[in-house]
């Protein structure tokens, strides 16, 4: 009988690769003082909508006996919100909590996983209570939670990966620079702009600075200098400064910076977590303007786990100051989430590579199969397992 789509049975040779990756990126987050929880699989659909209102289309939706609409946990970040938000609510903060689990999702795509395993940190609480939001918490947040993922790939010897990274306040910088055109057309573009930031779409982008260059075209009867102003063949133009605005707010981190204002806080931001290159290595961060988290639950930072090789996400994550207040008080929050079987393809750890030591594996024979004769070896088997991993009764 053929499984539905999106589900799959799990050998013993999957489950045991798979544990053995999940003790280790474990014990990386516990090492930082992390402690794991485990979430129920169900919540209620109220509870859901309420904290991921973008999640319920992909819950999977179940009635219990007294007609309460229940959901299949699609995420994990929110019921660990909720559960800081009540049960957890007196304890110190900040809160490091860390978890590996399943969760559940209704994709589209046949080939695309419903049971989908994934390991991650929620760092809540990092802001005193006299200031919500501090630049210098809001770093050190930041830095602590990169750099557990930084370590993570590295235990895991994950080779070819880059990490992402954008920001809510990049779209705003971008608006920044439409009001500026704005000004100098001399005419009204705020309907354009409002719709393309909510959106934070790049092609939205493209075509709302196409359509300002079509308006461009049809203001020739404006005085010289201003044609002069968004005569496209200039470089100089602030037309041309828009539409390299996609390109420079895009590329290596240097780059970026250097195209940002460095007094502003994004630079401050930005610039603290590259510095994590001088531990890690070299080039493991990419700027991209284009990148599209949920604007409705991200609050600043986002980012993403990228194999460039494989064009594969393995893991996501940022910041989500709001989150905590739809169950409680208002906290700010970062975290991130890995998914459990591409770490598993693209690990290159030993351990996690050769699940199961055939060395390490004792067989003892039962070819006295009186009652007796069995009592003696289960003792002997019993006895061998002091030292020996595996013993198996032949």
């Amino acid at each position: 009988m053929n499984l539905p789509e999106g589900i799959r049975d799990l050998l013993p040779v999957d489950l045991i690769r798979q544990e053995k990756l999940r003790r280790l990126v474990l014990n990386t987050f516990n090492s930082w003082g992390y402690q794991t929880v485990l979430p129920p699989s169900l919540e209620s659909l109220k509870t859901l909508e309420k904290g991921r209102p973008k999640l319920v289309k992909e819950a999977f939706k179940v009635v219990d006996v007294d007609g309460q609409l229940l959901a299949l946990r699609p995420d994990l970040t929110m019921p660990i919100a909720r559960l800081a938000a009540t049960r957890l609510s007196s304890l110190e903060r900040p809160l490091r909590l860390c978890y590996a689990a399943v969760v559940f999702r209704q994709n589209k795509n046949a080939d695309s996983h419903r049971e989908i395993y994934q390991a991650g940190i929620e760092l809540i609480g990092s802001s005193s209570k006299d200031k919500p939001y501090s630049l210098e918490r809001t770093n050190k947040a930041n830095l602590e939670c990169l750099s557990i993922l930084l370590e993570t790939l590295d235990q895991l010897q994950i080779a070819d990966y880059k990490i992402v990274l954008t920001h809510t306040d990049l779209w705003r910088y971008a608006g920044e620079i439409f009001h500026r055109v704005e000004k100098h057309l001399e005419m009204d573009l705020s309907a354009e702009i409002d719709a393309v930031l909510q959106k934070g779409d790049f092609l939205e982008y493209q075509k709302v600075i196409n359509k300002i260059e079509e308006r461009c075209k049809r203001s020739f009867t404006c005085p010289s200098e201003l044609k002069t102003l968004f005569d496209s063949s200039k470089n100089e133009s602030p037309l041309n400064y828009l539409k390299k605005a996609c390109f420079q707010l895009t590329g290596k981190p240097d780059e970026v910076l250097a195209y940002l204002d460095s007094d502003s806080d994004l630079y401050n931001e930005l610039s603290t977590i590259i510095a994590l290159e001088e531990i890690f290595g070299p080039e493991k961060f990419f700027i991209d303007f284009t990148l599209r988290p949920d604007r409705k639950f991200y609050t600043g930072l986002y980012f993403e786990v990228i194999v460039p090789s494989r064009g594969q996400s393995i893991g996501a994550g940022g910041r989500y100051n709001n989150l905590i207040s739809c169950f409680g008080g208002s906290e700010p929050a970062i975290g991130f989430s890995l998914h459990i079987e591409a770490l598993l393809k693209h690990s290159q750890n030993p351990i996690i590579k050769q699940p199961f030591d055939k060395k390490k594996c004792v067989n003892i024979s039962c070819e006295d199969t009186s009652k007796q004769g069995l009592i003696e070896r289960i003792k002997e088997s019993r006895d061998l397992r002091k030292n020996v991993e595996v013993v198996v009764l032949d």
